[in-house]
């Protein structure tokens, strides 16, 4: 039976950046109690290993078999400065993870008749409006929003920190100004679940975090979640550490329904097991399993960097791919300070969640995922071979740059040496190779400093410095050889120049 609108039910992501939903046949998963012994021991090991080369502080993961939570474990520090442990029901900040649970209670609140998802969305807020564009904004629905389709931009950095500020007037407009028409293709879209939070409010009566914990967090046993956190909580959470080592404070502000949730392996465990059937129907009451299989149901193929190289289309509130017969469904959280993510097959119940408190922990959760992916026979998901292949691509380009550095250097060396000849004994070098030199120089040190630094310190922590410190030597010795040849010719005339003082 579903859950009154003002009850109270006691004991609804993700992220890496995966949730499935299985087609009616595909592989047979870890089955015995001894695999399954195996695959913990196997996790443990690896896990632990991973923390080290990894430099990531602490992780909890867990697993779900056949539709319930099986194993959960911590591993490492939650925090650096005391020597506290990570525990299973340890705190962590969730990321987009709080994305998937989002999609629970709006799905919800549009079942229970509140919320229409083909309605434009300004006519279920209480006033405000989305700014004027060049497309029509009545398009905007909350369908599109969860599917993030509705044509807002990414604009992390500008998504409001809460409901309120829609009503103070405190929004940055630009962030909820149509970038492309509503329906037309995959834009990710933090605004537009901060949006949806304020839909639910609206809509409800009652304030985001409150709904969310009295409809979703509670009737799906998640006991220790919350999109409000208090000094109770933070007493019991992880501390986040940057990819320097530096700590994160556990309540830094982050938009409720696009990343607001705090939650635990465990509870994270028991979300994605709510969505399989086993014993219990999926959706557990609260969503009917019709529900739950629009929520995995894919919408729109995604588009841009990372989520083209993270699955093939978006669902609500998270991403899905085929693998092998069945259809993954997944998501990844990231905040400075955190990394996370779930994965999951719910035709079959299997799953797994690793929570980190780093920003060095995508790939310690790449490798859990390729690991428990191989173990239940599912093939390889995009995001694992993406990983490899960046992984194999940093090492060739490190060698190259090494080779093409070396080169370089000797090249400059020679040319300097050459220059303290008499100038009228050899000719300054061509403008065409000092041009491409100076080009390829500053292109190098651009892309590196203002696109590949970021995006491949996320997932190649460990590597980034060496291929950082690489690509700039690189970039400077072509910038060096660009104006070789004029440091030459001036070494010259400098030289005729004292030869002729003392004649």
């Amino acid at each position: 039976m579903r859950v009154g609108r003002f009850s109270t039910v006691p004991g609804a992501v993700a992220a890496v950046g995966a949730l499935l939903l299985l087609a009616t046949t595909g592989p047979s998963p870890v089955g015995s109690a001894a695999d399954r012994d195996a695959e913990v021991a196997e996790v443990r090991e690896r896990v632990e290993a991973n923390l080290a080369r990894y430099q990531v502080p602490g992780a909890a993961v867990a697993l779900v078999d056949d539709g319930e939570m099986v194993w959960a474990e911590g591993f490492g520090i939650a925090e650096v400065a005391t020597g506290r442990p990570v525990r299973a029901d340890t705190m962590f900040q969730a990321g987009s993870l709080s994305k998937s649970v989002t999609a629970w209670a709006v799905l919800y609140l549009a079942a229970e008749g509140v919320i229409d998802l083909d309605a434009p969305v300004e006519e279920q807020v209480d006033g405000w409006s989305l700014p004027d564009s060049p497309y029509d904004t009545s398009g905007v629905t909350p369908r599109r929003l969860l599917a993030h389709t509705s044509g807002l931009p990414f604009a992390i950095g500008a998504t409001p920190l809460s409901p309120a500020r829609f009503r103070s007037g405190e929004v940055d407009q630009e962030a909820f100004t149509l970038v492309q028409e509503p329906g037309s293709g995959f834009i990710y879209s933090n605004p537009g679940y901060a949006l949806l939070a304020l839909l639910v409010e609206d809509t409800s009566g009652d304030d985001f975090a409150s709904v969310l914990a009295e409809r979703v967090l509670q009737p799906l046993g998640m006991e220790d979640s919350t999109f409000a956190l208090d000094a109770s909580d933070v007493a019991r959470s992880a501390t986040g550490y940057t990819a320097d080592g530096e700590p994160v404070a556990p309540t830094w502000p982050s938009p409720l329904g696009a990343s607001g949730l705090h939650t635990t392996a465990v509870d994270l465990a028991r979300f994605v097991a709510a969505a399989h059937d086993g014993e219990r129907a999926a959706g557990r009451g609260l969503l009917s399993p019709a529900e739950v299989r629009q929520l995995h149901r894919p919408r729109a193929e995604t588009a841009g960097l990372p989520h083209r190289l993270m699955a093939d289309a978006a669902a609500y509130g998270q991403f899905v791919e085929g693998l092998e017969g069945v259809q993954l469904v997944m998501n990844a959280g990231e905040e400075e300070g955190w990394i996370s993510g779930f994965a999951t097959v719910p035709g079959t119940g299997q799953g797994m969640v690793v929570l980190t408190n780093s920003r060095n922990g995508y790939p310690l959760i790449i490798q859990e995922l390729q690991a428990w992916s191989r173990a239940n026979q599912l093939g390889r998901p995009t995001l694992v071979g993406v990983y490899t292949v960046l992984r194999t691509g940093a090492w060739v380009a490190i060698a190259l740059m090494i080779a093409v550095s070396a080169t370089l250097a000797v090249t400059i060396v020679r040319r300097l040496r050459a220059g303290s000849g008499p100038v009228s004994s050899r000719r300054v070098s061509r403008w065409v190779p000092r041009l491409g030199a100076l080009g390829a120089g500053v292109l190098l040190l651009a892309v590196w400093w203002l696109v590949l630094a970021e995006v491949l310190g996320a997932f190649l922590p460990a590597m980034t410095p060496w291929l950082g410190l690489a690509g700039t030597v690189t970039g400077l010795l072509l910038l060096l050889r660009a104006v070789a040849p004029s440091l030459s010719a001036r070494a010259a005339t400098g030289s005729e120049a004292l030869e002729g003082a003392g004649e």
